[in-house]
């Protein structure tokens, strides 16, 4: 594995060069300026405007440090300026679901006027939105969802239809015939859905394909490309591979390069790291699938604001009354060859 370690690091080396202005690795630093809040007593960010009003809206994300989440946070800032309200971006920097809880426990013991949060445990998130409900404090989530709490409304992709469109991509990329393979970070419900609805697809439609293997790639780079020459060796006749995360496109293109199977694998890829675009510029990747990241975290936190000052007139009187929308499917975007540098 000492070539795919090496490819990996030149990768990751361009990744740094080009200023990791999107989704990626997980060990990608954010700029100074864009890193997390201590989760003991986060801070409005330094580069935020002077707020006019004294509202102050918090976002609980995960990862935080992803370019990927700095782009919430961007989005995030965007709305809190326009809106002259104060915005605050912390969470866990990795995927521990009980640190996540216990940051956005903190939050809520101090009374903002709401919270973007992006649940790693769904189901373990759900008392926690209900006391923060029952404490008069409106919560949305973003990106991922928690659908049987009291959230509410759901900001995100719509992650099943994804996946079924990198199935069609995917399918139409290798001839709708052969075997493929999935990475993913097991465990998480955006991800799963993802997975779902590739296989479903595949399942129900290309009855010439199959899925031999998943595999977890944990969000790491490195680690995609080893379970990737690890997939190929126990599927010698694999013909593709979809990457849900957005680690997996870089380390699958690594143990592709070593085992001299670029363009003979299809890759579908995941958000718009750096790295990724490029390797879809140049067709080392098929195309990669782009969310609207911005966009989730910007109008989420307008929505809130909307339905703290009742913006949004239902009834003659709202009390008890959720104006929001249960959910806003965000969408997605399959960014080929051709559009790839626009992304960057």
């Amino acid at each position: 594995m000492k070539k795919v370690r090496l490819i990996f690091c030149l990768l990751l080396t361009c990744v740094f060069i080009l200023g990791m202005t999107a989704c990626g690795a997980p060990q990608a630093a954010a700029p100074a300026a864009s890193q997390s809040q201590a989760a003991q007593q986060p801070q409005a960010s330094a580069d935020a405007p002077k707020a006019a009003s004294d509202e102050t809206y918090y976002t609980v994300g995960m990862h935080i440090n992803l370019p990927y989440w700095q782009d919430h946070k961007k989005g995030l800032e965007a709305a809190a300026a326009e809106l002259g309200v104060n915005a605050v971006f912390t969470g866990e920097s990795g995927n521990d679901a009980a640190k996540q809880i216990d940051i956005f426990e903190q939050v809520v013991a101090k009374k903002p006027a709401g919270i973007l949060v992006s649940p790693i445990d769904p189901e373990g998130m759900i008392p926690s939105i209900k006391k923060a409900i029952d404490a008069g404090i409106p919560v949305v989530t973003i990106d991922s969802d928690a659908e049987n709490s009291a959230r509410l409304c759901y900001f995100g992709t719509g992650n099943y239809n994804a996946g079924w469109a990198a199935a069609d991509i995917l399918a139409n990329a290798v001839g709708k015939k052969g075997e493929v393979g999935v990475l993913t970070i097991s465990g998480v419900m955006c991800l799963d859905e993802r997975q779902r609805g590739f296989e479903e697809n595949i399942k129900q439609n290309y009855p010439e394909m199959k899925v031999v293997s998943v595999q977890n790639d944990e969000g790491d780079p490195q680690k995609a490309a080893t379970v990737t020459s690890q997939m190929l060796q126990a599927n010698p006749n694999m013909v593709g591979l979809f990457g849900d995360d957005a680690a997996s496109g870089v380390g699958a293109a690594a143990a592709l390069r070593e085992s001299n199977k670029l363009g003979k694998v299809k890759v579908v890829a995941f958000d718009k790291d750096t790295a990724v675009l490029d390797l879809v510029a140049d067709g080392t990747i098929e195309a990669t699938m782009v969310q609207r990241t911005f966009t989730m975290s910007y109008y989420a936190l307008k929505f809130l604001y909307d339905y703290n000052h009742q913006n949004i007139k239902m009834a003659t009187d709202m009390t008890g009354i959720n104006p929001l929308p249960q959910q806003v499917d965000t969408g997605i975007i399959a960014v080929g060859k051709d559009e790839a540098l626009k992304y960057k």
